[in-house]
């Protein structure tokens, strides 16, 4: 059982936090993964799709799947109703761009790969 003093500490914390929500909100930011992360999956997945799908178009297509789990993975994270708000307001919307943006370069590198491949073979 606490001792009297860390009784009225914890009363007095519980107080403050209650007369004061927003200085009980926990941060979402650090749960999630960064800006950078989604470019360096973006760009390496981009890369392996372009020379896989350049080599063998099934080699670039079995990347692309795998980006394309980890990249849905992150979406339904960073757009799930409990988290999205809270992240839109430390991150900014410029995170979510980020993440569309760095899938784009993932699609535009099988493309590119695929465009390369058929240029080659024919």
């Amino acid at each position: 059982m606490p001792s009297s003093t860390y009784r009225a500490i914890l009363l007095r914390v519980s107080i403050a936090i209650l007369s004061y929500p927003c200085s009980a909100l926990a941060e979402v930011s650090d749960k999630e993964p960064t800006a950078s992360l989604f470019w360096t999956v973006g760009i390496g997945a981009a890369l392996l799709c372009l020379f896989g799908t350049r080599i063998k178009p099934w080699l670039g297509v079995t990347v692309l799947a795998l980006a394309v789990l980890w990249f849905v993975s992150v979406f339904l994270e960073i757009h799930s109703s409990d988290v999205s708000p809270h992240l839109e307001r430390e991150q900014g919307a410029f995170y979510y761009w980020q993440a569309y943006a760095a899938f784009g370069t993932v699609l535009c590198g099988f493309v590119v790969g695929y465009v390369w491949h058929r240029r080659i073979t024919s």
